[in-house]
């Protein structure tokens, strides 16, 4: 059961990681230069730093439940063995 609880959060983490990485490069300058579309309105700092401390977020939480699945993993492979 932790399992799969463990996996769960760590996906909606990697999905959320990749919708602010989304977010960020249709609201950056790259579209409106490159691609033509019309400038969007620039994104408040507050909510720059609020979007990157949240990917930073997602990062940490993927990597030490990517840790903690592996140790839990490795633990029933060894179960299974015996």
């Amino acid at each position: 059961m932790k399992k799969t609880i463990y996996q769960f959060v760590q996906y909606l983490a990697a999905s959320t990681f990749i919708g602010i990485s989304v977010y960020g490069i249709i609201s950056s300058d790259f579209f409106v230069v490159y691609m033509g579309w019309d400038a969007n309105e620039k994104v408040p700092v507050a909510t720059s730093l609020l979007l990157g401390l949240g990917a930073v977020t997602c990062i940490v939480v993927i990597v030490v439940l990517g840790g903690v699945l592996d140790r839990i993993m490795a633990q029933e492979g060894k179960d299974e063995g015996r």
